[in-house]
Protein backbone atom coordinates (compact mmCIF):
# COMPACT_ATOMS: atom_id res chain seq x y z
CA UNK A 1 0.00 0.00 0.00
CA UNK A 2 1.37 3.43 -0.93
CA UNK A 3 2.21 5.79 1.91
CA UNK A 4 0.77 9.27 2.04
CA UNK A 5 4.22 10.66 2.98
CA UNK A 6 7.81 10.33 1.86
CA UNK A 7 10.95 9.59 3.91
CA UNK A 8 11.91 13.27 4.15
CA UNK A 9 8.50 14.24 5.55
CA UNK A 10 8.61 11.31 8.00
CA UNK A 11 12.08 12.29 9.22
CA UNK A 12 11.03 15.93 9.58
CA UNK A 13 7.95 15.02 11.57
CA UNK A 14 9.91 12.81 13.97
CA UNK A 15 12.52 15.55 14.29
CA UNK A 16 9.87 17.45 16.26
CA UNK A 17 10.57 15.00 19.11
CA UNK A 18 13.37 16.41 21.27
CA UNK A 19 16.15 13.98 22.16
CA UNK A 20 19.39 13.95 24.05
CA UNK A 21 22.66 13.24 22.26
CA UNK A 22 25.09 10.39 22.85
CA UNK A 23 28.35 9.14 21.45
CA UNK A 24 28.23 5.38 20.91
CA UNK A 25 31.60 3.62 21.01
CA UNK A 26 33.14 0.19 20.68
CA UNK A 27 36.53 -1.40 20.13
CA UNK A 28 39.77 -1.12 22.07
CA UNK A 29 40.63 2.10 23.92
CA UNK A 30 43.77 2.57 21.81
CA UNK A 31 41.68 2.53 18.60
CA UNK A 32 37.99 3.05 19.43
CA UNK A 33 35.30 3.57 16.84
CA UNK A 34 32.59 6.07 17.76
CA UNK A 35 29.56 7.80 16.29
CA UNK A 36 27.00 10.39 17.37
CA UNK A 37 23.45 9.13 17.89
CA UNK A 38 20.19 10.34 19.30
CA UNK A 39 18.08 7.18 18.91
CA UNK A 40 18.87 5.94 22.42
CA UNK A 41 16.67 4.96 25.33
CA UNK A 42 16.44 2.95 28.51
CA UNK A 43 14.93 -0.46 27.85
CA UNK A 44 14.43 -1.93 31.30
CA UNK A 45 15.23 -1.29 34.95
CA UNK A 46 15.47 -4.99 35.86
CA UNK A 47 17.70 -6.07 34.33
CA UNK A 48 19.18 -2.66 33.46
CA UNK A 49 19.01 -2.44 29.66
CA UNK A 50 19.66 0.32 27.13
CA UNK A 51 18.71 0.37 23.46
CA UNK A 52 20.38 2.19 20.58
CA UNK A 53 19.33 2.22 16.93
CA UNK A 54 22.08 2.18 14.30
CA UNK A 55 21.56 2.51 10.54
CA UNK A 56 22.68 -0.51 8.53
CA UNK A 57 24.75 1.74 6.24
CA UNK A 58 26.72 3.25 9.15
CA UNK A 59 30.29 2.06 9.68
CA UNK A 60 29.36 1.51 13.34
CA UNK A 61 26.82 -1.11 12.25
CA UNK A 62 29.56 -3.33 10.88
CA UNK A 63 31.58 -2.92 14.10
CA UNK A 64 28.64 -3.76 16.36
CA UNK A 65 27.74 -6.83 14.33
CA UNK A 66 30.72 -8.64 15.84
CA UNK A 67 31.21 -6.66 19.06
CA UNK A 68 30.29 -8.02 22.46
CA UNK A 69 30.05 -4.66 24.24
CA UNK A 70 29.53 -0.98 23.57
CA UNK A 71 29.93 2.30 25.42
CA UNK A 72 27.47 5.17 25.67
CA UNK A 73 28.61 8.69 26.52
CA UNK A 74 25.67 10.98 27.32
CA UNK A 75 26.69 14.47 26.29
CA UNK A 76 26.31 17.71 28.20
CA UNK A 77 25.47 21.00 26.52
CA UNK A 78 29.15 22.02 26.48
CA UNK A 79 30.05 18.88 24.50
CA UNK A 80 28.49 19.91 21.21
CA UNK A 81 31.96 19.81 19.54
CA UNK A 82 32.23 16.10 20.41
CA UNK A 83 28.81 15.46 18.92
CA UNK A 84 29.72 17.28 15.71
CA UNK A 85 33.09 15.49 15.48
CA UNK A 86 31.60 12.01 15.80
CA UNK A 87 28.85 12.95 13.32
CA UNK A 88 31.61 13.48 10.74
CA UNK A 89 31.83 17.27 10.85
CA UNK A 90 35.17 19.06 11.01
CA UNK A 91 35.65 20.78 14.37
CA UNK A 92 38.85 22.87 14.36
CA UNK A 93 40.90 22.35 17.50
CA UNK A 94 38.81 19.47 18.82
CA UNK A 95 40.66 16.31 19.83
CA UNK A 96 38.59 13.52 21.39
CA UNK A 97 39.81 12.06 24.66
CA UNK A 98 38.69 8.55 25.51
CA UNK A 99 38.65 6.89 28.88
CA UNK A 100 37.60 3.40 29.78
CA UNK A 101 34.74 2.00 31.81
CA UNK A 102 34.74 -1.74 32.50
CA UNK A 103 37.08 -2.21 29.52
CA UNK A 104 34.84 -0.26 27.12
CA UNK A 105 35.93 3.04 25.51
CA UNK A 106 33.85 6.09 26.54
CA UNK A 107 34.43 9.82 26.24
CA UNK A 108 36.55 10.94 29.15
CA UNK A 109 34.58 14.13 29.88
CA UNK A 110 31.00 12.97 29.19
CA UNK A 111 28.32 13.81 31.76
CA UNK A 112 27.31 10.14 32.05
CA UNK A 113 29.08 7.05 30.74
CA UNK A 114 27.74 3.52 30.37
CA UNK A 115 29.39 0.20 29.56
CA UNK A 116 26.96 -2.39 28.19
CA UNK A 117 27.16 -6.00 27.03
CA UNK A 118 25.16 -6.70 23.87
CA UNK A 119 22.24 -9.00 24.73
CA UNK A 120 20.13 -8.74 21.57
CA UNK A 121 20.29 -7.47 18.00
CA UNK A 122 16.97 -6.85 16.28
CA UNK A 123 16.67 -5.97 12.60
CA UNK A 124 14.30 -3.02 12.30
CA UNK A 125 13.87 -1.87 8.68
CA UNK A 126 17.01 -0.05 7.59
CA UNK A 127 18.36 -0.02 11.18
CA UNK A 128 19.34 -2.53 13.84
CA UNK A 129 18.30 -2.13 17.47
CA UNK A 130 21.14 -3.07 19.80
CA UNK A 131 20.02 -3.97 23.31
CA UNK A 132 22.77 -3.80 25.90
CA UNK A 133 22.78 -4.91 29.52
CA UNK A 134 24.42 -2.19 31.59
CA UNK A 135 27.51 -3.54 33.34
CA UNK A 136 28.72 -0.25 34.79
CA UNK A 137 27.77 3.39 34.71
CA UNK A 138 29.20 6.59 36.09
CA UNK A 139 27.64 10.00 36.52
CA UNK A 140 30.60 12.32 36.06
CA UNK A 141 28.73 15.62 36.19
CA UNK A 142 25.29 15.46 37.86
CA UNK A 143 24.75 19.22 37.43
CA UNK A 144 25.51 19.32 33.68
CA UNK A 145 22.76 20.57 31.38
CA UNK A 146 22.05 18.05 28.62
CA UNK A 147 22.85 18.57 24.96
CA UNK A 148 19.54 18.43 23.11
CA UNK A 149 18.63 17.89 19.47
CA UNK A 150 15.40 19.24 17.95
CA UNK A 151 14.35 19.79 14.32
CA UNK A 152 17.90 19.18 13.09
CA UNK A 153 19.53 21.64 15.51
CA UNK A 154 21.25 21.54 18.85
CA UNK A 155 19.46 23.12 21.76
CA UNK A 156 19.54 23.59 25.50
CA UNK A 157 17.17 23.03 28.36
CA UNK A 158 15.34 25.90 29.99
CA UNK A 159 13.88 25.62 33.49
CA UNK A 160 10.22 24.64 33.54
CA UNK A 161 7.92 27.04 35.33
CA UNK A 162 4.95 25.41 37.05
CA UNK A 163 1.62 27.13 36.42
CA UNK A 164 0.13 28.74 39.55
CA UNK A 165 -1.89 26.27 41.63
CA UNK A 166 -0.37 23.14 40.06
CA UNK A 167 0.42 20.29 42.46
CA UNK A 168 3.97 19.20 41.75
CA UNK A 169 4.56 15.43 41.63
CA UNK A 170 8.05 14.24 42.61
CA UNK A 171 7.95 11.97 39.55
CA UNK A 172 5.31 12.14 36.82
CA UNK A 173 2.91 9.20 36.82
CA UNK A 174 4.18 7.90 33.45
CA UNK A 175 7.35 6.67 35.16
Amino acid sequence: MARAFDNRFFRGALGRFTTGVIVLSTGPRRAPHAMTANAFMSGSLEPPLVVVSVGKKARMHARLRTARRFGVSILAEAQEPASRHFAGQAVPGFAPAFGELAGVPVLAQAAVVIAARIKHRYGCGDHTLYVGEVQRLAVNDPAASPLLFYVGRYGSLEPYRDPPGRIVEPFPSFF
